[in-house]
């Protein structure tokens, strides 16, 4: 590879394949495909995680990582689930998020030690204000023992030689779990789904593809990149939706129209959307805690509602954590796995013409929404699984 000139870098960190999984056991990795590896194999999440709102099959692992955050008490992996049916696409509940949680033993432990340490420090000091009469200080409490102090997190890890992880932001602030659980309990009891733990063998599954870690370039990498495909589809729709059937004197969609154009704010979006996705067109997944996302086309009135609704658990703010890109469907098998039936009626049916270019799921691309202080819900110690937001951007929005 030339080294020509050295591109210069965003905040943005990409995963890209890195090659077949042969053994799928690994909860630290970060994939595409695959089957999903717990955290803690004895307490397994809800089935209903795994399940299609719409047509109520299990869904299909997109994509996994390791994703803990800096100054938490927690071991934290991400999980994309989606159905792989062209009818459910387009329709809430056919794209899940999920986040777990487990309780990371040794940041406990180091930050177990420094609390002794300084309940000592404090005894010391209150011994000698005593002794000199000079009145009092303020005392251990309790509830330091789970807050968060720079670097501690890190430094622990490190002595530990724990997991590192393919994906996670940049140390910029500190969360504070010593009271995280205490309303979130609650909330978590009115959420609950009341449904039977899954069974990772009776899931359906695709090849698994490693991901491995890169930052994003600012300038492309491999000179000029086509993007045909991407226009192609784009004039394909124009053509379809503004052809009117001869007979009935309407489009496909049942109205009449003089023109139909594009929503308002796509092409100069979608523009934005390719340029990016030109600087390094391998790119499977960006990540980017709190950072800013990536989006396919203009956001809708109701989507900007969704995104910033705050979370259901601890109603704290969200903030965008990672999107998966359309290079996934390059790459896991989707159109092979869809069922026979589907593709049997998509072949048939005039307005599904478009859809018979990928069979099985579609999107533009996935964006995960999860909530900004991380929150727990249920005891600390117990292992935590949270949906969160799931926002799907599709190629014809």
């Amino acid at each position: 590879m030339s080294n020509k000139k050295q591109s210069k870098q965003s905040n943005v960190l990409l995963g890209l394949p890195d090659g077949e999984i042969e053994v799928d056991n690994d909860a630290y990795a970060s994939k595409i495909g695959g089957i999903p590896v717990w955290l803690d194999p004895k307490h397994l999440p809800s089935a209903e995680y795994c399940t299609c709102r719409i047509c109520g099959d299990l869904m299909y692992l997109l994509f996994q990582s390791y994703a803990p955050l800096p100054e938490s008490a927690y071991h934290r992996v991400v999980y994309v689930w989606a159905c792989n049916k062209r009818a459910c696409m387009k329709k809430e509940g056919s794209f899940k998020i999920v986040r777990s949680h487990i309780v990371d033993e040794v940041y406990l432990k180091a930050q177990r030690q420094k609390e002794e340490e300084k309940r000592k420090k404090e005894e010391k000091r209150k011994a000698a204000a005593a002794a000199n009469q000079t009145g009092f200080g303020q005392g251990f409490q309790l509830g330091d023992l789970w807050g968060s102090s720079a670097g501690s997190f890190a430094k622990a890890a490190a002595k530990a030689a724990e997991p590192k992880p393919l994906f996670g932001m940049k140390p910029t602030s500190s969360f504070d779990t010593k009271k995280e659980t205490v309303d979130i309990a609650d909330q978590l009891s009115k959420l609950s789904i009341q449904s039977p733990p899954v069974n990772a063998s009776d899931l359906p599954k695709f090849p698994g593809q490693y991901l491995y870690i890169d930052e994003e370039p600012k300038e492309p990498r491999y000179g000029n990149i086509d993007m045909s495909r991407y226009k192609e589809y784009l004039e394909m729709e124009k053509e379809l939706l503004m052809e009117v059937d001869e007979n009935s004197g309407e489009t496909w969609q049942g109205e009449t129209y003089e023109k139909q154009q594009l929503p308002k704010g796509f092409d100069k979006q979608f523009k934005k959307f390719t340029e990016r996705v030109e600087l390094e067109p391998s790119q499977c997944v960006r990540y980017e805690f709190a950072g800013q996302p990536l989006f396919y086309s203009a956001l809708r009135p109701q989507q900007q509602q969704l995104i910033t609704t705050p979370c259901k658990y601890c109603k704290g703010p969200k903030v965008f954590e990672f999107q998966l890109m359309p290079n996934v469907l390059s790459i896991l098998p989707t159109t092979e796995y869809a069922s026979e039936a589907e593709k049997s009626a998509n072949a048939n049916n005039k307005r599904s013409l478009l859809d018979s270019w990928s069979a099985g799921m579609e999107f533009g691309t996935i964006l995960a929404f999860v909530c900004q202080k991380d929150c727990h819900p249920g005891p600390m110690e117990e292992p935590a699984y949270v949906e969160e937001t799931v926002l799907v951007q599709y190629e014809i929005d």
